[in-house]
């Protein structure tokens, strides 16, 4: 969704705590700690929960590490724990931390690590839940990002990129309970999507710019070696879900190699979407389509072209739990949840 309403390299053992860098700036409750990195630029560290004080970076050096291993976040996007056509998510009491992560101007940074817990309410409409949010923003000339191995759970959008943020590298992250988008680049930015576990979202991969003027044709999108389970939210009446990648016309170009793609509701929208999926995917091989519903398939979902093999229900589902397994085996430096399903 947009920011209206509506509409690392070198990860080392903490060092001495030293000043910030002149220049640049960390906005937040909490002391950052900042150790040089042998004279090869900038390394910050964040530790402790930050809870519902937003985290800002900007202006930092090309080429910062920042490490978030030892840190957890909290997102909330609601003012109330269950917004309805009344008391809308913008109505209420309760504390909200709509961008608890944002990084600005820092070309080249490598974020890695962090734990973000969201608050985003799960069970109400997302007509009503549509409160803008995202867990880590990344926007005003913060090119070339690497945002490597986050876990974010319950948020409204997980990562979000946005002006200024192209040649994105988000490589071995856990996104799951993702009220909207896993990930999203509605500015059409080319960028890369490698080893990631999207486990439930209602959005994979929005790269739809609405009635924005924007252009993406000629960028391209890689998703490589990910794993994207769609996850049915009541949305506007129906228990339902989006595509793994929601595109348009002007979206960029796909490659989607050694991919699983997981559709969860027979109900599931987005059928126009897929197909412009399906139509901007230049290069496709190794992957899996899962029609994990026991429901046939409807005989107006969009298939994909070749380089995608398709299994249907207990087949799909039993390659899906194996290959959610392999992933999360395959990454013990990954953070979890006391309460995570490993």
């Amino acid at each position: 969704m947009k920011l209206d309403r509506r509409s690392f390299m070198r990860l080392a053992g903490a060092g001495p705590a030293l000043a910030l860098l002149t220049g640049s700036g960390v906005t937040s409750e909490r002391p950052t700690s900042v150790d040089e990195d042998d004279g090869d630029g900038t390394r910050i560290v964040l530790s402790g929960e930050y809870g519902y004080a937003q985290k800002t970076i900007r202006n930092l050096p090309p080429e910062t590490a920042i490490d978030a291993r030892r840190a957890l976040f909290t997102v909330a996007n609601s003012r109330n724990a269950a917004p309805n056509a009344i008391l809308g998510c913008d109505i209420g009491m309760q504390p909200v931390n709509p961008y608890p992560i944002v990084l600005r101007n820092c070309p080249g940074v490598h974020f890695v690590g962090g734990r973000i817990n969201g608050e985003v309410p799960l069970q109400s409409d997302w007509a009503h839940t549509y409160c803008n949010s995202a867990g880590l923003l990344i926007r005003d000339g913060t090119t070339r990002p690497t945002i490597e191995g986050v876990r974010a759970r319950r948020c409204w959008d997980g990562i979000r990129f946005t002006d200024q943020a192209s040649g994105f590298y988000l490589k071995g992250c856990w996104l799951s309970e993702i009220r909207d988008d896993a990930v999203e680049d509605d500015y059409l930015l080319g960028g890369i999507i490698e080893d990631c576990l999207f486990d439930g979202c209602f959005s994979g991969v929005s790269l739809d710019p609405a009635s924005n003027d924007r252009d993406g044709h000629e960028e391209v999108v890689t998703i490589d070696r990910s794993l994207i389970r769609m996850q049915a939210f009541l949305a506007k009446g129906d228990i339902t879900h989006q595509a793994p990648v929601k595109a348009s016309e002007v979206s960029p170009k796909l490659k989607i190699t050694n991919s699983v793609f997981a559709f969860s509701s027979a109900k599931m929208r987005g059928f126009r979407r897929l197909e412009r999926t399906w139509q901007r995917a230049f290069e496709n091989h190794g992957n899996a389509l899962l029609w994990l519903p026991d429901d046939p398939i409807p005989p107006e979902l969009p298939l994909p072209p070749d380089g995608f093999d398709l299994l249907t229900g207990n087949d799909a589902r039993d390659y899906w739990n194996n290959a959610r397994r392999q992933w999360i085996s395959a990454h013990p430096d990954v953070a979890r949840f006391s309460d995570d399903e490993l």
